[in-house]
């Protein structure tokens, strides 16, 4: 792994492993599974940050374009990973009235991450019903659906998703690219591992589909 001297000073001897995402990232989806046995074998050892890939002046309109443009990428990355795109998905992607957005998804799990540090499983679950269900993520109404059916109360998730403000979405994605900057982070998916010696970039691709060494890896290295 790369290392780079960290900013944050993390001197309490225990390490994190960084993971900047974006809910509407193929790629992303592609290491779920590595995601999810970090998560579940070590909780209190990862942290999210969301990148913005599509953001309101970045925002992408589904149509046959956008579907012949992304269909090919996923393939390769359910080539690489194992990971199912279903007909639902790709029959949304040339939905004309489909607009992706990332900033209310990446709301939604910091608001996930406040009730309960279940920010991780909420985008598990996000990615699901955008690559499986088709649904589109970006929409409030969609969302709160999903969240509900996960067993959150949707009126306090509902109150504290409104009171982030566009400033604050902006700020964590500010700091998400300073992140990104330390480690000379290549886009999304990055993971890296903060420890008190600094951060530790981790070749992600190695691990594509493999769950097996990726557990041999996280084991040694968390």
């Amino acid at each position: 792994m790369a290392s780079v001297t960290s900013n944050t000073g993390n001197t309490q001897g225990t390490k994190i492993l960084h993971y900047v995402y974006d809910p509407l990232c193929g790629w992303c989806y592609g290491i779920a599974p590595l995601i999810e046995e970090v998560s579940n074998t070590f909780p209190n050892s990862i942290k999210l940050h969301g990148g913005g890939l599509f953001t309101p002046a970045r925002a992408v309109t589904g149509g046959q374009s956008w579907k012949e443009h992304v269909t090919p990428i996923d393939e390769r990355i359910s080539q690489l990973s194992g990971q199912v795109f279903s007909h639902a998905y790709h029959d949304a992607l040339g939905n004309t009235e489909m607009v992706l957005n990332s900033l209310l998804p990446i709301s939604a799990v910091l608001v996930a991450e406040v009730m309960g540090k279940r920010d991780a499983y909420l985008l598990k679950a996000l990615q699901e019903a955008y690559y499986l269900d088709g649904l589109n993520i970006s929409d409030k109404d969609t969302l709160l659906f999903i969240v509900k059916k996960l067993g959150f109360d949707v009126e306090q998730f509902a109150s504290l998703l409104s009171e982030i403000s566009e400033t604050q979405i902006q700020q964590h994605l500010s700091q998400t690219q300073q992140l990104m900057s330390q480690v000379n982070g290549r886009g999304f998916p990055t993971l890296f591992i903060e420890d008190n010696q600094g951060y530790h970039l981790i070749p992600v691709e190695k691990y594509l589909g493999d769950t097996k060494r990726w557990q041999q890896f996280i084991k040694e290295s968390l």
